[in-house]
């Protein structure tokens, strides 16, 4: 990978950005696409779009979310320990003993979630996970009134977890889901930029980074509006499953370092799936299948079904221990989505459609 391409992800993957509160990571990724987009500009909500050759026909859009997981303050007790709500699907079994970062007016306060010691726990009684809130934050203060003075109800909270290489192309962090997938539709208009060199492309790239999608796909139903596509291809992290414990028979074989996956069925356009499985041959892009998601959704669930039918599709990048704070991921697999889409995006015909032959 690139230097410049890499210290993006980095600086992607290091950007505070729960659900609601995405403008962190939205200056980055806003910054980095300038310097090839010939526009770029963001809605109300902090969504973010930018443009090459608006002129172009037919309109392409590119998306993927900015948002991570993360808490929310929702009371402050007597003794000065912080209780909270999720942003978005965290897991409770995760989230003890964990350091965080506390999102306030006046800056990052640091705390802990609290783990009992072991020798202090009931062991007659069975061990059961703790529901999201009979769980504390503990920041040392003294009392009720001095946490208040420096935290507040409704301060979004992040893990502090990071962007770590464990080896040449092994990465791990939190938020891989779906901060690489903003990484790929930038990657993928910079790609395709430079590969019809002084000539334009055909078609008119339109790439969204959208807010909201953990909370319900929200900045994704903003932006097909803001954007109103003839095609659309959601860029997601899709699961690994490749490590122990996971049925194969029940979720499929998906494997991390082989390749970024496209779905079939569902909101998954079958024609324009095929051309992504077309180029990605002519092209030798290593490519996975797998089936649509019985367990989520992406964003292009928010957008396959309006405005009358956009054909859309999803370009998964394998992760393991998706919504986790170790979330990991094979740059390569990122690489080469990110190679995919900017190649279709080359190959299409002025004019072009998707349809489904009846």
């Amino acid at each position: 990978m690139r230097d410049e391409s890499f210290e993006f992800l980095r600086r992607l993957l290091t950007s505070p950005s729960p659900s609601g509160y995405e403008a962190p990571g939205q200056r980055v990724w806003c910054e980095y696409v300038r310097s090839f987009a010939d526009e770029v500009r963001t809605d109300s909500y902090g969504n973010a779009v930018a443009v090459l050759n608006a002129a172009g026909d037919p309109k392409v859009m590119l998306d993927g979310h900015i948002d991570e997981l993360g808490l929310m303050v929702k009371h402050i007790d007597e003794a000065g320990f912080i209780y909270f709500q999720r942003i978005g699907g965290v897991d409770p079994a995760l989230v003890r003993g964990k350091r965080v970062d506390i999102h306030t007016r006046n800056g990052v306060v640091r705390g802990v979630t609290g783990s009992t010691a072991i020798h202090l726990q009931d062991r007659e009684k069975d061990a059961k996970v703790p529901k999201m809130h009979e769980i504390f934050i503990d920041i040392g203060a003294k009392n009720g009134k001095t946490a208040a003075k420096q935290v507040a109800v409704g301060d979004p909270i992040t893990f502090v977890d990071s962007f770590e290489m464990l080896n040449k192309h092994v990465a791990v962090a939190r938020a891989m889901d779906d901060r690489i997938g903003t990484w790929v539709v930038a990657e993928a208009m910079r790609l395709a930029k430079e590969a019809v060199g002084s000539k334009k492309l055909a078609c008119a790239l339109y790439i969204t980074s959208s807010v909201q999608e953990e909370v319900g796909l929200n900045g994704a139903s903003m932006n097909i509006v803001n954007v109103a596509p003839d095609v659309a291809i959601c860029a997601e992290v899709t699961h690994a499953t490749d490590t122990p414990g996971i049925d194969v028979k029940q979720h499929g074989k998906i494997t991390m370092g082989g390749g970024p996956t496209v779905s079939l069925g569902r909101e998954n356009h079958p024609a324009l799936v095929q051309r992504l499985r077309d180029v990605a041959a002519t092209k030798k892009v290593p490519l996975q299948i797998e089936t649509f998601s019985l367990s989520g959704g992406t964003d292009a669930l928010a957008f396959f079904n309006k405005l009358g039918g956009i054909p859309s599709a999803v370009v998964g990048v394998p992760n393991r221990y998706m919504h986790s704070t170790v979330e990991m991921i094979d740059l390569r697999d990122l690489e080469h989505a990110a190679e995919l889409l900017a190649a279709f995006v080359v190959a299409l015909k002025k004019g072009e459609r998707f349809k489904v032959n009846v």
